[in-house]
């Protein structure tokens, strides 16, 4: 928390869950209160709903281990989430001593994902390790990336001591068990803190967030040009979107990614609305049922 910064703080509900980076008031050591969120990092599941990951974060750290394959797409994924939550993605891509040519990697990266930080780390050589701490400099961070990418070695790089368990990779496939298991913060050396997370493999876009705007921000203002207002930039004439890509300013695989992480925003944005509907009805019924019990305790008097 900034200095300065003013506190608003709400009451503490037992149906309230606690997250990992919440600001709490506490009183004769107990929780009396939580203090306004300022971001929330949830996974948005389809069977499940939200799971509540983090809060409070202002740098994800995106990170992908040099030991595999870089994936476009989950790089993309990764990077929309980040600004979904309204914090600032910096990407990682770490074991960068196993590369030839860490400059090739970089630019494919910033190809992917424009206007956005790339640091390349190390924790053999020590390379970047200075650059992350500076990207969290009085910020609260976390890290999000595949299992095995390397978030609990560089965690515990950053703390200069042994605080998160460090896995085996395999061999075959580059990936990692959940070594991590839960979430914790750690007050970082000089300022800032960090939150190790175990592996995630997938994060889903939710309904509220602004990822999908901000990380195709170019395509977005491009969207303003189409004839229709609600064109859906795939086949509609007079298409700013698709005259861009036909002419080479927006590259189809970088359209086609936008294309789908926005029908994944609308599927998300359905699902919260079937669920307030059915929080609704449960309402509803719940009403209806106390009404008939209190008729029933109390009968009218003839």
């Amino acid at each position: 928390m900034s200095d300065g910064e003013s506190v608003q703080h709400v009451s503490f509900p037992r149906s309230l869950s606690l997250a990992v980076g919440d600001w709490v008031i506490v009183q004769n050591e107990a929780v009396q209160a939580m203090c306004t969120r300022r971001t929330v990092l949830e996974r948005d599941h389809e069977e499940r709903g939200r799971q509540l990951i983090a809060a409070n974060v202002d740098v994800v750290l995106v990170m992908f281990g040099a030991d595999r394959e870089l994936r476009r797409n989950k790089v993309m994924r990764f990077v929309t989430f980040a600004w979904d939550i309204g914090a600032r993605p910096v990407v990682i891509i770490s074991k960068v001593d196993l590369l030839d040519d860490v400059d090739a990697a970089v630019a494919m990266v910033e190809g992917w994902a424009p206007n956005v930080d790339i640091l390349t780390t190390s924790v053999n050589t020590g390379e970047g390790v200075d650059a992350v701490f500076r990207a969290l400099k009085g910020r609260t961070g976390t890290f999000i990336g595949e299992s095995g990418a390397g978030k609990s070695s560089l965690v515990n790089t950053l703390m200069q001591e042994e605080v998160a368990w460090v896995g085996e990779v395999r061999e075959k496939d580059a990936k990692g068990r959940h070594i991590t298991s839960h979430r914790e913060l750690h007050l970082l050396p000089g300022g800032g803190m960090i939150i190790d997370n175990p592996g995630v493999r997938a994060l889903g876009l939710t309904a509220d967030g602004e990822g999908v705007e901000s990380f195709f921000s170019d395509i977005e203002e491009l969207a303003g040009r189409c004839r229709f207002r609600d064109c859906a930039h795939e086949a509609e004439p007079g298409c700013g979107v698709q005259e861009a890509v036909e002419e080479g300013l927006i590259q189809e695989d970088r359209w086609r990614a936008y294309l789908r992480f926005v029908a994944e925003q609308r599927a998300a944005q359905r699902r919260a609305d079937d669920k307030e509907l059915q929080a609704h009805f449960r309402r509803e019924a719940a009403a209806a049922r106390e009404a008939r019990e209190g008729r029933t305790r109390n009968p009218p008097e003839n």
